[in-house]
């Protein structure tokens, strides 16, 4: 069923902290403005800060909204987000789902209906996207299913 990204999703839009309150010495929480530590799936971090605005709670998916839009990762732990970062907090899905979900459909962000490329995307335009939603029975299936295809691929 196509639903909006905001019927099974809650977004929160990154806002940077002071950057006097950055550090390296893991005080505070860690922080992405964007995804230059951005892993296959899951990031690592290399600057905390102090103070934060606005943060991603473990299991959302952390989302580029500026160049690139798209690139996906999930939160492991509570992660402050700067502005090129939205957390993306499932509601209707599972986030392993939402994760393939938003992977499989990259080039939807990427384009708009007059093929531009957006260098960035706000929350009206991230909310408004249509997705084509499994039922959950089928949402489980994909999850159970793309990571045996994942180590089929790696081990052969």
């Amino acid at each position: 069923m196509l639903e909006y990204l905001n019927n099974i999703a809650r977004i929160t839009m990154g806002q940077s902290p002071k950057s006097s309150a950055y550090n390296n010495t893991k005080i505070g929480l860690p922080f992405l403005q964007g995804r230059t530590t951005f892993g296959a799936k899951y990031p690592y971090y290399d600057t905390w800060t102090s103070e934060w605005n606005r943060t991603a709670e473990p299991n959302d998916i952390l989302f580029t909204v500026r160049a690139p839009v798209g690139d996906i990762n999930i939160a492991l732990e509570k992660t402050a987000i700067g502005r090129g970062i939205a957390a993306i907090h499932p509601i209707k899905t599972t986030t392993e789902y939402l994760f393939y979900l938003l992977t499989a459909n990259k080039n939807t962000f990427l384009t708009s209906s007059a093929g531009t490329i957006y260098d960035s995307i706000n929350k009206d335009a991230l909310e408004s996207i249509k997705l084509f939603v499994h039922n959950p029975s089928e949402q489980l299936h994909i999850v159970d299913t793309i990571p045996t295809l994942f180590h089929f691929v790696i081990s052969s």
